[in-house]
């Protein structure tokens, strides 16, 4: 996976899932979804289209590849950083 020094794999113009672009609508507007954090990918996604990675019954889990508590710890780390 390419990724540029900020950890983006794609740019804010087109969503990772479903390829559409970021004028899709106000209702629906992009977000970031970290993909992992160790080391980081992060991909800009539609709103809708983060609901659908995080789905309870559905995920994508190609779009999660990161363990239990590696969010906690990635933001832990940030504050200290900060």
């Amino acid at each position: 996976m390419i990724t540029n020094e900020q950890g983006f794999i794609n740019s804010e113009d087109r969503c990772l899932i479903c390829l559409k672009s970021e004028t899709d609508s106000m209702d629906n507007p992009m977000v970031t979804h970290h993909i992992r954090y160790y080391p980081e990918a992060i991909a800009w996604v539609h709103s809708k289209c983060h609901q659908k990675i995080h789905d309870q019954e559905n995920p994508l889990t190609t779009f999660i590849q990161y363990n239990i508590g590696d969010p906690e710890k990635f933001q832990s780390e940030k504050k200290v950083l900060d």
